[in-house]
């Protein structure tokens, strides 16, 4: 069956989400990975829904009491409904494969199974019949490292459902009658510390898999000179966006005029340190959930969400000015100065998809390094009316 590698909490998890938060801060991706391995090997979980019906079969066979034909029939509709919740789920994969499930329902089926087998068990080791007690101590035994294995990525959640399974068994040996049976008890707090530690060994190492991971992503997407975001990293970044006619967005393409005489004149380390403060200038510039990127040399790129079209002209503005209103000390007694020349396109007035409008920010750009320098040129006629500012650069249309 087709399974989830990325899941979210809903409505009644997010309720209990101390039982699935992880033991370090991970990133939304590596949290939307643990979250997901809870949904994860259901034939784990029906091979133990098989197991758990043939005990509760043989206990009503032996016994003849109709509260184990009560186990079985519950049994049989938990299986049934957690079947039919893969195949649910199953069914968004195909035709929502970008989407992310929520957990709920197989967390709750998962609580009530659990507790249905600790029932169970209670009930069997009670009777003292001692093939049915063999036999319950054998699955409920069975029980623990699948689920240790199938939920270590909710280390806390995991060990919850060890205790629905284990704690109704000890009671139900305590209660039996057997002297001899009460040394489970000493021993259950040993065999739950063992059952804790695995779980929390588990979910470390996944813990430190996803931090190299997040490591290793961060330095591909990243410029290693400026930590802003790199030409992948833009590109990646763009491809989660989707287009929606409610939704602007704005694609300012920047690059720098005279950074080439910086280069030729003081060196490329010079040069190396202009570019990180360019890069903090244009930070400075924009709001935190602005993408910023360096697309190479020294060309720049900032997207920008829901912001009218009419703003971006003077947000370019601002942008030219930061970068060359002010001289960069560059160390050693050298201070060098550069411009910047600027193309954008709004979406969805100027392009139908972030690629368009990647193409036409790049069109209005050429068309503003043509104008000359410190200019700032929006892509096509829409940008007509937009009024002008008092700044180093004027941000018009570009002629298309």
């Amino acid at each position: 069956m087709n399974t989830y590698s990325r899941a979210r909490l809903g409505r009644a998890t997010s309720l209990c989400q101390w039982f699935f938060q992880p033991f370090k801060d991970v990133t939304p991706a590596g949290r939307a990975f643990l979250l997901g391995q809870l949904l994860g090997s259901p034939a784990a979980a029906l091979m133990g829904s098989l197991c758990a019906l043939a005990v509760a079969g043989v206990a009503l066979f032996r016994s003849g009491n109709a509260t184990f034909g009560f186990f079985v029939g519950l049994e049989l509709a938990l299986m049934t409904a957690r079947f039919v919740d893969w195949q649910r789920r199953a069914r968004q994969l195909r035709h929502e494969p970008g989407c992310d499930p929520t957990i709920d329902t197989s967390v709750i089926l998962s609580t009530v199974w659990c507790t249905l087998q600790g029932s169970l068990a209670f009930a069997i080791m009670r009777s003292g019949d001692l093939v049915l007690c063999v036999l319950s101590a054998t699955l409920v035994m069975a029980l623990i490292g699948p689920l240790c294995a199938r939920n270590y990525a909710a280390p806390r959640f995991a060990f919850l459902l060890v205790l629905l399974c284990d704690l109704p068994f000890v009671a139900g040996a305590l209660a039996s009658g057997e002297a001899w049976l009460a040394i489970i008890l000493p021993m259950t707090p040993p065999f739950l510390l063992g059952a804790m530690q695995i779980i929390a060994t588990f979910h470390k190492s996944m813990l430190s898999t996803l931090a190299a991971h997040a490591k290793v992503l961060h330095l591909a997407q990243h410029d290693s000179l400026t930590g802003i975001l790199n030409r992948q990293g833009m590109d990646e970044a763009l491809s989660q966006i989707l287009p929606h006619r409610d939704r602007q967005m704005a694609l300012i393409c920047i690059d720098l005029d005279g950074f080439k005489q910086v280069n030729d004149q003081h060196g490329h380390g010079a040069g190396d340190l202009l570019l990180v403060k360019v890069a903090e200038r244009l930070r400075e510039q924009i709001r935190s959930e602005d993408l910023l990127g360096r697309m190479g040399g020294d060309e720049f790129m900032v997207v920008v969400r829901d912001m009218e079209p009419h703003r971006i002209g003077p947000l370019a503005d601002r942008l030219i000015s930061a970068i060359s209103r002010y001289a960069y000390d560059l160390g050693g007694g050298t201070v060098a100065r550069v411009g910047a020349s600027i193309g954008f396109a709004c979406l969805p007035e100027d392009a139908a998809s972030t690629l368009q409008l990647r193409l036409r920010a790049d069109e209005a750009l050429y068309a503003a390094k043509g104008a000359g320098k410190g200019v700032g040129r929006r892509y096509g006629a829409l940008a007509a009316a937009a009024p002008p500012m008092d700044s180093p650069g004027r941000s018009g249309a570009a002629g298309m």
